[in-house]
């Protein structure tokens, strides 16, 4: 059974992994324009959000999810 803090941790993972793959776009000129477009701030920001729903899971414990 999956717990509450192994969710948070999976979340927060991925939400990491992808603001390092947004991020990662900008540094490897892999896009078109230079510099942050919209959607980037927008999946930031996301990211971000998910990385807070990821803490509070973790901060719950080891209740099942």
């Amino acid at each position: 059974m999956v717990t509450k803090r192994q969710l948070g941790t999976f979340i927060i993972v991925l939400s990491v992994l992808g603001i390092v793959g947004i991020a990662a776009v900008d540094v490897f000129d892999a896009g078109q324009w230079s510099g942050f477009g919209p959607l980037q701030r927008i999946g930031i920001a996301l990211g971000l959000g998910a990385i807070v729903v990821g803490l509070i899971l973790v901060r719950l414990g080891d209740r099942p999810a």
